[in-house]
């Protein structure tokens, strides 16, 4: 893979007033070009702003102006301009990420923000304004944010009676932990996780709250620094759920908001991320979570994330063989093949349904008949050729195919007689990268003509007894 070239702002603004000066361009047409010519080159302009500079870029002139008030003892007229500036400088880090990159890189924004919040933590009307500005900072930055300044979020939040201020204190956290392996592991060391399960049971009634939680604890389940090879993902997951009772406490929240949807779909989202052991999917089950899921369900049938969320937490719980019997006695088929038939028009939802079955199928015949007996083979060839254009919809269409029929070879004529057969042939041409061998493995079981390739045969050349 070919490096990718980067250039500095300085360059490119360089370039733009060459543009204007030299070739007396108007300013538009000056950046525009100036972004075709390093495009053409293949530099990355992620990070550049693409603007005329003229006398400097706005988002770093409001850098410099708030450095000038942000002193501790403000007049009046003083505080009015450090808020209106703050909130402009939120507007402009909200809007692009070049911004954001650049306030920080050329003007240091983000000590000078941050220094503001330590400075005027007791004002009311400063103190989650200035937050709000560094959450919009350090969104995509995680590296802006060092240890002191985690410490300083979570010494705060404990002590947080302001429902709006602790939201934004958990945004900041989840932001500095996306992507940022150091900093999830000080976290975790300096006990966030249980300040982050207090503070969404202490505002239980506030959806941001509860919101922000959630999304900050799934960070720590997550494996997604590059630069670092092994992760402690799985590690803080076990504490999550073993040590901070986190599962029965995600439980009450869910229940506390069954009837908000944007909740409820953040707390399935979550607990379905902590499945990553047999006994805490059996954990969740025994704390009523097949009964939560249909009534989640069925009080949002129409919002789409939801029950997508529900369906991948039936799906995750499922891992658990004894699990996935519950779920088959609880009517887990019939509430998949009814969300399959209801939202097929969703490729997420197909997706996610197709994936639940396929679990529930796997190694086990009696719940591939309960399936087939639904009249699962219509329906899913019917999501198929809605969503033939989308990859993730066949690559599970297809394993759900091979996992309904490879021990139960009787159910290859359903699928035969409805043309899945066909459509497999189709996804296989078309998204070749994507399903080779999925696409190979349920045509191999049902039992059609599939080209196999022997991908090594081991020779017997050189090996002496």
């Amino acid at each position: 893979m070919a490096a990718v070239k980067a250039i500095t702002q300085e360059t490119f603004d360089q370039v733009v007033r060459e543009n204007i000066e030299d070739f007396e361009m108007e300013e538009m047409e000056a950046v525009n070009d100036a972004v075709e010519q390093f495009t053409s080159q293949g530099v990355s302009l992620t990070m550049i702003i693409k603007a005329a500079k003229k006398d400097g870029h706005k988002v770093i002139k409001l850098v410099e102006e708030l450095k000038s008030i942000s002193g501790e003892d403000l007049s009046d007229s003083d505080n009015e301009c450090l808020k209106s500036v703050l909130n402009l400088l939120t507007t402009q880090f909200k809007n692009d990420l070049a911004n954001r990159y650049q306030a920080a890189k050329i003007a240091n924004a983000h000590k000078i923000v941050f220094e503001i919040c330590q400075v005027h933590k007791e004002n009311k009307e400063i103190f989650p304004i200035c937050l709000a500005t560094f959450a919009s900072l350090i969104d995509g930055q995680p590296d802006l944010i060092s240890t002191d300044g985690i410490d300083f979020l979570l010494t705060h939040l404990q002590v947080a009676d302001d429902e709006e201020i602790t939201a934004l204190f958990l945004r900041i956290i989840r932001f500095s932990c996306t992507k940022h392996e150091s900093n999830r592991v000080h976290l975790v060391k300096s006990n966030g996780i249980e300040h982050i399960m207090l503070s969404a049971e202490r505002f239980k009634g506030s959806i941001s709250v509860v919101r922000e939680a959630c999304g900050a604890l799934r960070c720590l389940t997550m494996d997604d620094d590059v630069r670092v090879q092994f992760g402690k993902a799985h590690e803080h997951t076990k504490l999550v759920v073993m040590e901070h009772s986190g599962l029965e406490r995600l439980f009450q929240l869910a229940r506390t908001h069954e009837q908000h949807a944007t909740v409820s779909s953040e707390v399935c989202l979550t607990m379905g991320k902590l499945m990553v052991r047999n006994e805490f999917c059996q954990q969740l089950v025994d704390l009523g979570g097949l009964d939560l899921i249909l009534s989640i369900t069925e009080i949002h049938i129409d919002k789409q994330n939801v029950v997508r969320q529900c369906v991948t937490l039936l799906k995750a719980i499922s891992g658990n063989d004894d699990v996935k019997v519950a779920v088959v006695k609880a009517g887990g088929i019939d509430f998949l093949l009814k969300t399959l038939n209801n939202h097929k028009s969703n490729a997420s939802i197909c997706e996610a349904c197709f994936a639940a079955l396929t679990t529930l199928a796997l190694r086990n015949p009696s719940h591939c008949d309960a399936i087939m007996s639904k009249n699962a083979a219509l329906l899913m060839k019917e999501a198929m050729l809605e969503h033939s254009d989308h990859p993730g919809v066949q690559k599970q269409a297809c394993m759900a195919v091979r996992n309904l029929v490879a021990r139960t070879r009787h159910h290859t004529k359903a699928f035969i007689d409805h043309g899945v057969e066909g459509l497999i042939r189709r996804a296989r041409e078309e998204h070749k990268k994507v399903l080779e061998d999925e696409s190979k493995a349920a045509l191999r079981d049902l039992e059609v003509d599939v080209e196999l390739k022997e991908r090594w045969r081991g020779e017997n050349i050189g090996i002496t007894s």
